[in-house]
């Protein structure tokens, strides 16, 4: 969890400002229940001070409520800006990652990292922490005056709680794992619609929409069981809490008041009494639930944490400069290359020799998968040789800065691909600089200006992601 770890040190101070809070607001809370018994034995008496000790209660409860709520914004925001730092953070790394570390991976499955598991996060670090700090405080605070006022009735009220604690034990590690099946259960369901609905061209050519809703009900049905199975441990762990939580009570009725009967005990104090365990009601409740929030946001970072361990297979050298003139002589000087993760597959290409000077012209034809398009992809290192080199004007592009070398190389690919915005937007999409100039010189390069003529708004159209 040490990067985890890194955004709580970042946002400290503020972690610190509302945790503050926190105890000034479990601080006050607890002043109500003692004053509220004062409150009791001033009207059993007849003491005029009730209209006083009312108005102090009134108060106290609103600067309390004060006090509580900005220190729920405060945590809260701080999870908001750890949510944003982390999936910003995460985006950046893929967007880092070489074409082989998509070929083995599922695209719905990191859409679902990006997005719900950062989520989970987020609710950990700032829901979770919240309730997290805020329980052992009530905790602490309650215990310490329930047992100035009786500590034999604070044991008897105590006596059922352990039971809480060992559930909570016992349950712990299976509501981790479950967390952890559903949300990989989730990846695997976004992968497949991702999937499907990005080659609906194919489903809907071989009339297969039938057979790929039935093996999506069945998917849908496997992380269905999942959540069912986690709900189940959920569902078990609440209500034990509740029933925790009301057999202290009862005890303290039972044996309270029956001190309170004898003399031994005002009936303040009982009042008093029970209104800190009452305080002590929620945090033992929500015990259940803030749980599931930790384990999920675990299972969640551990998730998280299995992408930042990949590092960036292709990377620019740290002491890359780029040349100061380029002519464009390339040379593959006895490349050999076969793609990641395909170890018992003959080599794409295989000591292969290649000179083409600068200002040439040359089309690679053969077969299908003789490795026309690998062959193009090692120049602006989409894939780094397994052997031989590439050489820029006698440089081997592996000691050249990778963002300088990607821009000097054009590469149109076989799948073209269009991002879901204006026709503007993708023609300028690779300008540093945007000039309208540019726009209009390439569209009229591409030979697109009387189709565009034609479209509804011109270069401003929306397209979708084949056109």
């Amino acid at each position: 969890m040490s990067r985890l770890w890194a955004y709580l040190v970042r946002y400290r101070l503020r972690y610190a400002a509302g945790i503050a809070c926190l105890l000034g607001s479990r601080a006050l809370a607890m002043t109500l229940p003692w004053l509220l018994g004062m409150t009791v034995d001033a009207i059993r008496s007849s003491t005029p001070v009730v209209t006083r000790y009312v108005a102090v209660i009134g108060a106290i409860a609103v600067v309390q409520g004060v006090v509580r709520t900005f220190s729920r914004f405060v945590i809260f925001n701080i999870g908001r800006d750890i949510e944003y730092d982390l999936r910003n953070d995460l985006f950046r790394h893929l967007e880092a990652q070489p074409l082989a570390f998509y070929q083995q991976r599922q695209t719905g499955d990191l859409m679902s990292r990006l997005v719900n598991d950062v989520t989970a996060v987020r609710l950990l670090l700032g829901l979770g922490i919240l309730n997290f700090i805020d329980a052992p405080l009530a905790y602490a605070l309650g215990l310490s005056a329930m047992l100035l006022k009786d500590v034999r009735l604070t044991a008897a009220a105590l006596a059922v709680y352990p039971a809480a604690f060992l559930v909570v034990k016992r349950t712990s590690r299976l509501l981790m794992e479950r967390t952890f099946r559903v949300q990989e259960g989730l990846g695997e369901l976004s992968s497949r619609v991702q999937e499907n609905l990005s080659g609906i061209h194919v489903v809907k050519a071989y009339a297969c929409e039938a057979h790929e809703v039935q093996s999506f009900a069945r998917a849908n049905a496997r992380f269905q069981e999942l959540n069912l199975r986690l709900a189940r441990v959920r569902g078990f762990i609440g209500p034990v809490m509740n029933i925790v939580g009301g057999a202290g009570v009862l005890v303290v009725l039972w044996y309270g008041g029956r001190e309170a009967i004898a003399g031994r005990l005002s009936v303040g104090d009982l009042v008093a009494f029970i209104g800190y365990l009452g305080q002590l009601a929620w945090p033992t409740m929500a015990l259940g639930w803030m749980l599931s929030i930790v384990q999920r946001g675990r299972a969640a970072m551990q998730r998280l944490n299995e992408l930042f361990a990949v590092a960036p297979a292709i990377t620019s050298p740290p002491d890359a400069v780029p040349p100061a003139d380029v002519r464009g002589d390339l040379v593959l000087r006895g490349v050999s290359f076969r793609y990641p993760g395909r170890p018992e597959a003959p080599p794409v290409l295989d000591d292969v020799d290649l000179a083409i000077p600068a200002g040439s012209t040359i089309a690679v034809v053969g077969r299908t998968g003789a490795g026309k398009t690998t062959l193009v992809q090692l120049l602006p290192r989409l894939f780094d040789v397994d052997a031989g080199a590439v050489l820029l004007d006698g440089r081997d592009i592996r000691t050249l800065p990778l963002g300088w070398l990607r821009r000097h190389v054009g590469l149109v690919p076989q799948d073209p691909f269009l991002f879901s915005r204006s026709v503007r937007d993708n023609v300028a999409w690779a300008l540093e600089a945007d000039g309208n100039g540019r726009v209009e010189q390439a569209v009229h390069m591409a030979s697109l200006t009387r189709d565009l003529a034609e479209f509804p708004h011109g270069l401003e159209t929306i397209v979708g992601e084949r056109g």
